[in-house]
């Protein structure tokens, strides 16, 4: 209940005290059906508020939740394939280097042992 009068509060300010025209903008229209969401929500159950019919009241259907420019998700597409192929390239390389170099041959059975 706390939104609900956090949000009565808004749009009593938007029209006592900034004086706006709440009829003609659309945030305060948005915020009028929040208050309706909020109501319906509880109407039937306080308790166990019920918000499933939020995108109809609200106008709007399911959107994601956040909005990424195209643009910023290629270059981050891009520079994380580029620290992928670095990666391999170091990885082959130690490959390469470790198949390089003389391993070192395991000791027959009984060798090093002195006879007696």
């Amino acid at each position: 209940m706390y939104e609900h009068e956090v949000l009565s509060r808004v749009l009593e300010s938007c029209i006592t005290i900034d004086q706006l025209n709440v009829p003609a903008l659309q945030g305060v229209e948005l915020i009028a059906r929040r208050l309706q969401v909020i109501r319906e929500a509880h109407r039937l159950s306080p308790g166990q508020p019920d918000y499933s019919a939020a995108d109809h009241i609200m106008g709007w259907k399911y959107k994601r939740a956040a909005q990424i420019d195209m643009d910023l998700a290629q270059h981050v597409a891009t520079e994380l394939k580029n620290e992928a192929a670095i990666a391999k390239e170091a990885r082959k390389t130690k490959e390469e280097q470790s198949h390089r170099r003389p391993q070192p041959k395991a000791k027959a059975k009984g060798e090093g042992a002195k006879d007696a």
